[in-house]
């Protein structure tokens, strides 16, 4: 099959990014390659792929000292670039929200397209005039923030398992990891953490312009119970995964997917989560973890993780959330996709 890969060049696409939509069409291109598919990935210059890599820039757009309108123009030059060779493949993946939508319907090659970030009202209102297109997305919840559009199927993201390794024995921490922003509900994993009693090492992005650092964060860390480590780098991530106790994922808003919760879940750490977006969908109540809605539930669960048996957290990663589960529900849907088209030509001929 000749698949075309397309997503923003504002950031490298590379397997140990920290960005997840570039991080995700890494694993995704990497592994429709090792398939032996012809994959074209449309990114930004640098990018780490096994793919043919098509660009319009060497370097990534945030990297250069140009103005957000420039950065627009690069990306809608590399749409651009994408669909104008559009008839050497027989489909094209999108994982831009909205951008691809303005192209898509111009030419004869089908698009899918993934929506990476939560529907906003603003978006909604210009993805109606698209919702015959295409879209896969990354959980059942995401598909019920806007049930006009046309989804197509859902595939939920995998992980290297083999990368993300099991660990039965953890060290004497809980774990926050992610953007420290306060939609992310890091100032409630604090909260839980400290009636709870126990120790929480908190890795990630803080946005100290925000505030929400200094006011909900910062004034708690005091390296002995409340920790702060910084951005994590791939490494270091999997190593703090692997010993802790538990993943605290307090989510505060819809979330898509929430790819920290099968990371965790695949080195066999349980994953406490709020009850917002796909969180219920992933994480098993009781098995794999426990899904909350209150600070003093995520307390409680905090003292029952040792019911949890990480073995079963593991099981669970390497049959719903493994890279060769997800690169395999993308062909089946390209399949699919193209089969109907197929139909549809030869219902026009005769």
């Amino acid at each position: 099959m000749k698949i075309a890969q397309l997503v923003s060049n504002l950031y490298d696409v590379n397997t140990f990014s920290d960005r997840a939509i570039y991080s995700h069409v890494a694993w995704l291109t990497n592994g429709l390659v090792d398939k032996g598919n012809n994959v074209s990935l449309f990114a930004s210059g640098k990018s780490q792929t096994k793919a043919n890599l098509f660009s319009v820039i060497k370097k990534p757009t945030s990297l250069l000292k140009i103005s957000e309108e420039e950065r627009k123009y690069y990306i809608h030059l590399l749409i651009s670039k994408c669909y104008s060779l559009s008839e050497k493949f027989d489909i094209i993946h999108s994982h831009f929200n909205l951008l691809s939508s303005f192209y898509s319907n111009l030419v004869k090659t089908p698009t899918v397209q993934s929506l990476h970030s939560p529907i906003t009202n603003e978006l909604k209102q210009f993805l109606l005039y698209f919702k015959r297109n295409r879209y896969v997305s990354f959980s059942l919840a995401q598909q019920k923030t806007m049930p006009e559009l046309n989804w197509v199927g859902n595939i939920y993201h995998g992980v290297d398992t083999k990368i993300f390794s099991f660990n039965k024995n953890p060290q004497d921490y809980f774990l926050y990891i992610g953007r420290i922003t306060e939609e992310k509900g890091v100032h409630l994993a604090i909260k839980a953490a400290r009636s709870a009693g126990v120790k929480l090492v908190i890795a990630g992005r803080s946005y100290p312009k925000e505030g929400y650092w200094q006011k909900e964060v910062e004034k708690y860390i005091d390296d002995k119970n409340i920790k702060y480590v910084g951005e994590a780098n791939f490494e270091q991530k999997i190593n703090l995964y692997q010993n802790a106790k538990a993943v605290l994922f307090p989510t505060q808003y819809e979330e898509v997917f929430g790819l920290v919760m099968i990371e965790a879940m695949a080195c066999g750490t349980p994953v406490i989560g709020w009850k917002k977006g796909s969180v219920p969908e992933i994480v098993s109540h009781k098995k794999t973890g426990f899904v909350v809605d209150s600070v003093s539930d995520m307390v409680k669960a905090i003292k029952k993780i040792n019911t949890i048996k990480r073995e079963e957290v593991r099981q669970r990663a390497e049959i719903y959330f493994s890279l060769e589960k997800m690169v395999s529900g993308y062909l089946k849907v390209y399949s699919r996709i193209l089969e109907e088209e197929k139909y549809k030509n030869n219902k026009k001929i005769n």
